[in-house]
């Protein structure tokens, strides 16, 4: 019998650390996404101006710490580019969190049911 409460104790020590660790990952995620969204509603924004302006306006993209003269359309399309990456990012993250969720929901249940195995 006291051997079969070590073993239960190592289980659950090890599910609560994977919890734990699986819980994390999730904050990381959902971290990620809200800075991703940021990005994306300031280049869509940027882009949103930059459609107002006419085609021979002067405008300059960062690079690094120093900016270039760049056709407008350039710099346009280099923000639709952004949008569409980040937004692709977002989805995948998304996705990621969202089987870390279900992993996190399942290693739970799997600590209840060895509590009330217990009793």
């Amino acid at each position: 019998m006291a051997n079969f409460d070590a073993d239960l104790k190592k289980a659950f020590q090890e599910l609560q650390v994977k919890v734990i660790t699986t819980t994390q990952q999730v904050k990381l995620a959902e971290t990620q996404i809200a800075q991703l969204t940021r990005n994306v509603t300031h280049a869509k924004l940027t882009e949103q101006e930059l459609s107002t302006l006419p085609e021979e306006t002067r405008t300059y993209q960062a690079v690094g710490r120093m900016f270039m003269l760049e056709p407008i359309n350039e710099v346009r399309a280099s923000l639709k580019k952004k949008i569409k990456e980040g937004e692709e990012k977002v989805k995948t993250i998304d996705l990621n969190k969202g089987h870390l969720q279900k992993s996190v929901k399942d290693q739970e249940n799997n600590i209840r049911e060895m509590l009330s195995a217990r009793q």
